[in-house]
């Protein structure tokens, strides 16, 4: 029975499609800058929202 599930196995992993070197660089240099964009994106919102902040005066309720 081990040695059926070695076999299956490596029947399994010679069918994964790999990407030849070109595309896999440029799906890793994508992904990078997709990364830096969403952080470059969360940085300013950030920004933003702190000065808002600063700008704004705490609301008070007068009981």
């Amino acid at each position: 029975m081990k040695t059926l599930r070695t076999r299956h196995a490596c029947h399994v992993s010679s069918r994964v499609q790999r990407l030849d070197p070109r595309q896999e660089s440029r799906c890793s240099l994508a992904l990078v800058m997709l990364l830096g964009l969403a952080t470059l994106s969360v940085m300013a919102t950030t920004q933003t929202l702190s000065a808002q902040d600063t700008k704004t005066f705490p609301i008070y309720s007068q009981r």
